[in-house]
């Protein structure tokens, strides 16, 4: 199936962002959800509870059930182009995973969902803000990923 780019441009204003530090994009982009939330936790503070030296980075898992330690609630699941448009619409961000390795080596990095354009997907992403990655290119890098996507929802208080 032949894929069709959203026909207009939508963006989140707002959402926090953490210029990326080597290894710890998972923490900079769980950060930017959480504080777009409301919640004013810091890049760091994840990093200590998911950054996993070993691996050089944060596991999926890890940065999917963080935020319900804090109350949140977290969902993860294989994602289509169309939540992130229903999503972006609704004014939720997502944290997404891309696998911009090469061949059978894998190198994951996760980004932050802010919008989307006919042209590509707007994210914050390593040291950009609010950047227009390429459909072509992001489809690509985020089906090698499994096309994981990450919902965090506010707490109820």
């Amino acid at each position: 199936m032949a894929f069709t780019p959203p026909a207009d441009r939508q963006t989140i204003a707002n959402v926090p962002f953490h210029a990326q530090d080597d290894y710890q994009c998972g923490p900079a982009s769980l950060a930017g959800v959480l504080n777009f939330l409301g919640d004013p936790v810091s890049p760091d503070e994840i990093a200590q509870a998911v950054f996993r030296p070993e691996l050089r980075g944060s596991v999926s898992l890890d940065l999917a059930l963080y935020p319900r330690k804090r109350g949140h609630s977290s969902r993860f699941w294989r994602g289509k182009v169309e939540d992130i448009v229903r999503n972006v619409d609704a004014g939720r961000p997502l944290v997404l995973m891309q696998d911009l390795g090469i061949g059978p080596v894998s190198t994951y990095h996760f980004l932050v969902a802010v919008g989307y354009s006919p042209q590509g997907l707007i994210a914050n992403t390593g040291r950009r803000e609010y950047a227009l990655l390429p459909w072509a290119e992001f489809l690509r890098t985020w089906e090698r990923a499994d096309n994981w996507t990450l919902l965090v929802e506010a707490k109820i208080l």
